[in-house]
């Protein structure tokens, strides 16, 4: 049993260590995390001795080489985001606009992939590795809608629903609405709930099993956005079938130079 509580600690340990605070000690970590000193030094040396953090001068402690090793043999194989690199580009050249990838880390987006759009007004969009809530963004609604009613329960609905904007859904009932209507439509909407003026829609992709793995979207400002809606819905839903596609047939990690050609057709269908 205290082996199993210690493996729960070391998420929420390494969620610490964010690009703008990459640095942190062992009372810092034992407030952030509510346990004692001795404890959090216990972990965090657990850590270092893995590999996934170091220890710096002064007690202090970042992220390991070890994540780097792991980053690399995750890229090495045929995964989602390889699959999406030639559709996400093609999505984005075509209209113009930033495109996403993203998938679900316990129960927040993770944005995985993003290719940046090319108007002069444009939208940069969240930086790979970020987290989001979920209940706030096109791509975490495509995904959440796809999980059972009790998870969503227990780890979203059961805890205050974060308000970023004047339209960000903060009610239980209504972004349960929201969720049934993206099962019933096949994409989820954004309309300046995460960032105001800045819109967004998402389509599901699935792996070989048929399960919702990830998600991709275009983003855009809300004022070329509206006008375009319809196509875009089109277009991102064209291209997750088309990553859907890519993923369960197992492509190889090398590329086909005529994919991104075979993508921009499967989007404009």
């Amino acid at each position: 049993m205290a082996a199993l509580q210690t493996v729960q600690k070391i998420g929420p340990v390494l969620d610490l260590f964010t690009v703008e605070r990459p640095e942190w000690g062992v009372t810092e970590v034992a407030s952030a995390i509510g346990v004692p000193r001795s404890s959090a030094h216990a972990l965090l040396a657990s850590l270092v001795d893995i590999g996934l953090l170091q220890c710096r001068s002064r007690g202090r402690y970042r992220i390991g080489w070890r994540i780097v090793e792991l980053n690399q043999t995750l890229q090495g194989s045929v995964d989602v985001r390889t699959c999406a690199a030639p559709i996400l580009r093609a999505l984005s050249e075509k209209y113009g606009e930033t495109a996403h990838l993203a998938i679900m880390e316990r129960y927040r987006v993770m944005y995985v992939d993003k290719v940046i759009g090319t108007h002069v007004i444009n939208v940069s969009g969240a930086r790979i590795g970020a987290h989001l809530d979920a209940h706030c963004s096109a791509v975490g609604k495509a995904l959440l809608a796809h999980r059972h009613p009790g998870e969503i329960e227990r780890n979203v609905l059961n805890s205050p629903l974060h308000r970023y904007t004047p339209s960000t859904i903060t009610s239980a009932a209504e972004l349960t609405r929201e969720l049934k209507a993206v099962l019933r439509h096949g994409c989820a909407f954004d309309n300046g709930e995460a960032v105001a003026d800045v819109n967004c829609v998402a389509a599901p992709i699935r792996d070989e099993m048929g399960v919702v793995v990830a998600a991709i979207s275009i983003t855009a400002p809300a004022i070329r956005f509206v006008p375009a809606q319809q196509e875009f819905r089109r277009a991102v839903i064209g291209a997750a079938n088309a990553v859907t596609k890519s993923l369960t047939a197992s492509v190889p990690t090398e590329i086909a130079p005529d994919t991104q050609v075979s993508a921009l057709h499967a989007i404009a269908g």
